[in-house]
């Protein structure tokens, strides 16, 4: 099930709801806003509410609740020194992830085309012969002929 931006604006306010208020005063006053308004409400119901805190307390968070709360922690919430970490944890996993992406790109084309080839020439070995009708019909007399004799 795939999170829309409402929902993670919803799980972010939730969060936000339990960090309590030092939190909340290092975020700007036009951004909060935005969370504050998607988050859930008492209207929404008891069971929903509880639903949610019990997902975000399990650590069961959307990815992209999970990267908006990331850019809060570096921008507002994280000193000098944990921005500098955090950025090169966030570069390292960056790199790690292209090379992946670029190390399966490359194998998968390269098995592609050896899977190809090896077809082609499996096709090419095989050839059907197909026999026109009257050439069918020549055969099966000439296979009643000799069961006859």
């Amino acid at each position: 099930m795939e999170t829309t931006l409402e929902d993670a604006y919803r799980e972010v306010g939730q969060i936000l709801e339990l960090l309590g208020n030092e939190y909340k005063a290092k975020i700007p006053s036009k951004i909060l806003p935005l969370f504050e308004q998607n988050a859930m409400e008492e209207n929404d119901g008891k069971q929903a509410i509880n639903d949610w805190v019990n997902k975000i307390k399990s650590g069961q968070i959307s990815r992209k609740a999970l990267v908006i709360l990331s850019i809060l922690n570096i921008k507002y919430w994280a000193n000098e020194e944990e921005k500098q970490k955090l950025k090169a944890i966030y570069d390292e996993n960056e790199k790690e992830y292209q090379n992946k992406i670029n190390y399966y790109k490359t194998q998968n084309w390269l098995k592609k085309e050896e899977r190809k080839q090896g077809l082609q020439e499996e096709v090419d070995l095989v050839t059907i012969q197909e026999h026109s009708i009257w050439t069918k019909i020549k055969i099966f007399l000439k296979s009643l002929m000799s069961k006859r004799k």
